[in-house]
């Protein structure tokens, strides 16, 4: 289970330096249902784009830098379970006139939870479950005007405050093993609605969970990846000898017929087996990843990421496509393969005719009963006896357990991972 930081009133396109605006945010589970029940200190920080130093970096090169002094009041909130919710008003201080916009970072204080003491214990026991960060957008900064009269400053801020965004930001870090692919420090940006009512915009836990694990070097996915990979150079290599010897076999009967005026023949050489090919363990199928009700897009851009020689299409109902495609591209610079595609996906539509692809990605689809015989007729669609199934899942309420047990008729299920209530599902076909 996670808990998610939550912007209740965003901040203002525009802000002007030493002016204050309000910020007001939550601490609640990813359906907003439930509020984090335990006080909590949280830091909120200044964070700037500086141009990059290195020489010839091209101007898109920035990197984030934190400005420790970049509000005016500290960076130190008080969350109260009491009333599950906090606010502030917010000045952002003389230093950050030199930048053009800055973006606030709401995160866990993590300092009344350490201690300097080797084997000392914390006084304060740290959180049981993780709180996800929140990141603003990008806040485009004005430098503080001349003094003018109380009634003037109130209008003048009122029209900035009453400028709101309706998303947020999340960044979820590459795990180690990816830094001499993708680079050192890199993350994952997603932004997602902050308004309640609109949970197709949202980040769900099964995908947060199903992310961080898949990106583990000994994940599920990994370790399928790898050894249809290892599959493959070995029918590439028997393949190639094969054609070696027909080859040779070809030239020989050929030899034995030339006049000796014919010209020559010469066998092709074999095509060397090239290890970094993209492997083919269905034959004759493209390697497609197909996420059913993907939201934010964050599974399928971290599968994206992590296995380059899969091709991803994340589908969703219509009120999604517009914020999962600002995310894609928001990950660009991840993806420099674009095999990152999104499209409208209904699972009601009836009689489609599709080919069976090799990975079905699933997160958090099985909440509403009444969707289950369509999805399992979607997936069924879709796949075939070497398709893999992934399908995360949270336990909500007791009804989710009829998609199982329909499920269980065609389909094979096995438990590749667990956290808390969080399961991760692989499933395959059953022979027909």
């Amino acid at each position: 289970m996670y808990y998610y930081i939550r912007l209740l009133k965003n901040t203002p396109l525009e802000a002007v330096i030493q002016e204050p605006f309000k910020l007001v945010f939550s601490i609640t589970t990813d359906l907003t249902e439930r509020a984090y029940d335990k006080s909590c200190k949280l830091r909120c920080q200044a964070v700037v784009k500086s141009p990059s130093t290195v020489p010839g970096a091209p101007t898109t090169d920035t990197v984030r830098t934190l400005i420790p002094q970049g509000l005016s009041q500290g960076y130190s909130l008080d969350y109260d379970p009491k009333t599950g919710y906090c606010s502030a008003d917010i000045r952002l201080a003389p230093c950050m006139t030199s930048y053009d916009e800055c973006q606030l970072l709401l995160s866990l204080d993590p300092a009344p939870y350490a201690t300097n003491r080797p084997g000392a214990k914390a006084l304060v026991d740290p959180p049981e479950y993780d709180i996800v960060p929140a990141w603003s957008l990008p806040i485009r900064l004005k430098p503080a005007h001349l003094p003018t009269s109380k009634k003037t400053k109130h209008l003048r801020v009122k029209k900035y405050a009453d400028t709101r965004q309706d998303l947020v930001e999340r960044h979820f870090r590459l795990p180690s093993n990816l830094a001499g692919i993708i680079g050192q420090g890199q993350s994952i940006l997603i932004r997602e609605d902050s308004r309640e009512g609109f949970m197709a915009r949202h980040i769900w836990d099964s995908g947060v969970f199903m992310t961080k694990y898949l990106m583990l070097s000994d994940s599920w996915l990994t370790k399928y990846m790898r050894g249809s990979q290892e599959q493959n150079a070995e029918d590439n290599l028997s393949g190639s000898e094969e054609k070696l010897e027909s080859s040779m076999s070809t030239l020989s009967v050929s030899d034995t017929s030339q006049s000796p005026s014919a010209p020559s023949t010469t066998a092709a050489p074999s095509s060397p087996v090239n290890p970094s090919k993209a492997p083919e363990p269905n034959k004759g199928r493209e390697r497609v990843c197909l996420e059913l009700g993907a939201g934010t897009g964050l599974v399928g851009i971290a599968v994206a990421v992590v296995f380059p020689e899969l091709s991803v299409l994340s589908t969703d109902l219509d009120e999604a496509i517009a914020l999962m495609q600002e995310n894609v591209d928001a990950n660009r610079q991840l993806l420099p393969n674009n095999n990152m595609k999104v499209g409208v996906l209904d699972w009601a539509e009836k009689n489609r005719k599709v080919d069976p692809v090799e990975i079905l990605l699933l997160a958090d689809v099985v909440y509403n009963d009444l969707s289950h015989e369509i999805l399992l007729q979607t997936i069924l669609d879709f796949s075939d006896e070497k398709t893999k199934i992934l399908l995360g899942y949270k336990f909500r309420h007791e009804a989710e357990q009829k998609f199982f047990d329909r499920a269980s008729k065609y389909f094979a299920m096995e438990v590749v991972h667990q956290q808390d209530t969080m399961q991760l599902f692989v499933m395959t076909r059953k022979p027909s």
